[in-house]
């Protein structure tokens, strides 16, 4: 890949997909591809990306700390982004995610990349670090950078790149006053263009024969194409394990936040996952609410607790949960496989091929 670094040498496409993890490779990828060429990346080291059992690993290939929470597998995509973004930033080139998928027990994700030393400049403004809670796993955002324009007498645009104030939360948990640990720099913009995918399910649709998964491909690129562009999702049934109760279906919840004001998704990196514009706080606020439904027994949680921390605030709204029309999204109502299950027990990635040893010479033979 490096001898096609110069421009008349640059290829359209790039595909990386090796054993493990694909950083040793991004340097020269992003480098020898056409401007306007796509770059598709495989990594299947999960252990690394979606665990914090070795964050000083994940530092070294991707530049970032992994996250510990049920998310961890849009944090894997994120981290990958942000390894790419960072790395076409260096020769004056930046990335446009197509597609980011955390399929399995790998993510894939394709990418445009271009050149402009204006869109380089912005990649500031779509790295983040989040500070994690290590009890209710609520998440607060903090850019690295952001952007101030400034319009001249002339009628031009000036884009001012600054520092970003911080932190955005207190040393503890706001909801739980539990301890947060750090997770990223990661890439904090959109994961998809809805758009291309739009294009790849048309095409999808009228060439079905030729791909043999192509019923999982249009159920999980229509999730992709309907998921919101806000960071990270959650379970109805994890949250309802933090506050000790019954546990809402989600279409309940998502009544309750579609009354309230915000908007909701589902993510295709989990089954029964919802992602929203509300904040922790909100979303927390929908589940006291249907605390003061459903009681929790408070005999059988521990004095010192997280849960009762969580318990002892008052929603900061009476969520609505009657059904809202929007409650079931579009990929919802079609008859789709948008989250595919492993074909066996135990299904997952293989132990990597190891040679045997070397063949003992017989008496004969010397």
């Amino acid at each position: 890949m490096y001898s096609h670094r110069e421009e008349k040498n640059r290829v359209d496409v790039v595909d990386l997909d090796p054993y493990g993890t694909a950083a040793p490779f991004i340097d020269a990828a992003v480098q020898c591809v056409k401007d306007g060429g796509l770059l598709c990346v495989t990594c299947t080291d999960l252990s690394v990306l979606a665990t914090t059992n070795y964050p000083e690993k994940c530092f070294s290939n991707y530049g970032g700390v992994p996250v510990k929470a049920e998310y961890c597998h849009e944090a894997a995509l994120r981290l990958v982004l942000h390894t790419l973004s960072t790395s076409a930033s260096r020769y004056g080139r930046y990335i446009e995610p197509l597609v980011s998928l955390s399929i399995d027990f790998y993510v894939r994700i394709f990418v445009r990349v271009r050149t402009s030393p204006l869109e380089v400049k912005r990649a500031l403004t779509k790295t983040s670090a989040y500070y994690i809670c290590s009890a209710c796993q609520s998440f607060y955002e903090q850019p690295l950078g952001r952007v101030v324009e400034k319009q001249s007498a002339a009628g031009n645009v000036n884009y001012l790149f600054k520092i970003q104030n911080g932190p955005g939360v207190a040393e503890k948990c706001p909801e739980c006053d539990s301890a947060l640990h750090m997770a990223g720099p990661m890439w904090s913009g959109p994961l998809h263009d809805a758009n291309f995918v739009s294009k790849v399910l048309e095409h999808l649709e009228a060439n079905q024969d030729k791909y043999g998964t192509a019923v999982r491909m249009k159920g999980m690129l229509t999730v992709a194409q309907e998921e919101l562009k806000a960071p990270f999702y959650f379970t109805p049934a994890k949250l309802a394990s933090f506050f000790h109760c019954i546990t809402p279906t989600l279409e309940e919840i998502a009544s309750a936040l579609l009354h309230a004001g915000h908007k909701i998704s589902r993510s295709h990196a989990c089954a029964g996952s919802l992602k929203t514009t509300a904040t922790r706080e909100d979303v927390h606020s929908v589940f006291r609410s249907w605390i003061k439904l459903n009681p929790v027994k408070m005999e059988n949680i521990s004095e010192n607790s997280p849960t009762r921390r969580l318990l002892a605030k008052e929603p900061s709204f009476e969520a609505n949960f009657k059904r809202h029309p929007d409650s079931v999204t579009p990929s919802g109502k079609m008859k789709l496989v948008r989250y595919q299950e492993n074909p066996t027990s135990h299904w997952g990635p293989g132990t990597k091929a190891v040679g045997g040893s070397k063949r003992k010479r017989a008496k004969d033979d010397v």
